[in-house]
C-alpha cells in the first residue's frame, strides 16, 4: 500500500466554477509550463502519516517520458510501455497504461486524469524558501479514498512546491519538492528499458 501511494503522487488538477475558475486558470498555467520545458529533475520527499520516516525520491522527466526513484522502487515509462521495478522482490512489471491511466506519474499527465473528477478552488497563501505559494484545494467529485487534497503553486515561475492529500481519520500522505532543475540533459538510456540486463541479474519480468 505504501509503494503504491509512493508512486502516485506527483498530482495537479483542473476545474471549474467561480473561485474554481481562479484555481482552473493557475493549474492550467502550470501544465502548460511542465508541457513546455524540455527536461527537469525534481528531488522530493514523501510522508505517510501512518509512518513515522520520510523517504527521498529523484524523479527526471522528458516530455512524456520519466523515470522515478524512491526506495526500492523504480518506475519508468518510454513513452509506450510503463516499467515498475521491484529491487526487493526481483521483479519487473511491464504494462501499456491508456493516455488516460493513473499509473502515470509525471505532473502534466496527472493533471489530465484528475481534470474531470476534482473541483478546484482557492484557497490561503504562504511563503516557502522565500517564494509566494498560493495553496489550492481538491475535492472529489465522487466517492474515493481521498477525502481531499491541498496543492501548492509557486507563483513565480508555475510549479509544484507541495502536495498533501487526506484520507480516513487524521490520516495525510504529503509529497514535497526539494529540489528542481528544468532543460537538463538527460541521457536517453535513462528511459530505455534493457530487458536482457534485468533477467541477467536475476529479475523476473512480467507483463500485464
Amino acid at each position: 500500500m505504501k509503494k503504491t501511494a509512493l508512486l502516485s503522487f506527483m498530482v495537479m488538477f483542473a476545474a471549474t466554477g467561480l473561485y474554481a475558475q481562479s484555481a482552473g486558470e493557475l493549474l492550467n498555467k502550470v501544465s502548460k509550463n511542465y508541457q513546455s520545458i524540455a527536461a527537469y529533475y525534481i528531488k522530493f520527499e514523501f510522508h505517510d502519516s501512518n509512518h513515522p520516516e520520510t523517504e527521498t525520491g529523484d524523479l527526471y522527466a522528458s516530455k512524456d517520458k520519466y523515470s522515478v526513484q524512491i526506495m526500492d522502487i523504480r518506475q519508468m515509462y518510454d513513452g509506450k510501455n510503463l516499467y515498475t521495478i521491484s529491487k526487493e522482490d526481483k521483479e519487473v512489471t511491464v504494462s501499456q497504461p491508456s493516455p488516460d491511466s493513473n499509473d502515470f506519474l509525471s505532473p502534466t499527465k496527472i493533471l489530465n486524469i484528475y481534470k474531470d473528477n476534482f473541483e478546484a478552488s482557492m484557497d490561503k497563501t504562504g511563503t516557502a524558501n522565500g517564494k509566494k505559494v498560493q495553496y489550492l484545494k481538491l475535492t472529489p467529485k465522487s466517492k474515493t479514498e481521498i477525502d481531499y487534497a491541498i496543492v501548492g503553486i509557486y507563483t513565480d515561475n508555475h510549479t509544484l512546491y507541495n502536495y498533501r492529500e487526506y484520507y480516513g481519520v487524521g490520516n495525510s500522505r504529503e509529497f514535497t519538492v526539494k529540489e528542481y532543475l528544468e532543460n537538463l540533459i538527460i541521457p536517453k538510456a535513462l528511459f530505455k528499458f534493457d530487458q536482457s540486463k534485468y533477467e541477467k541479474d536475476g529479475y523476473i519480468v512480467t507483463p500485464i
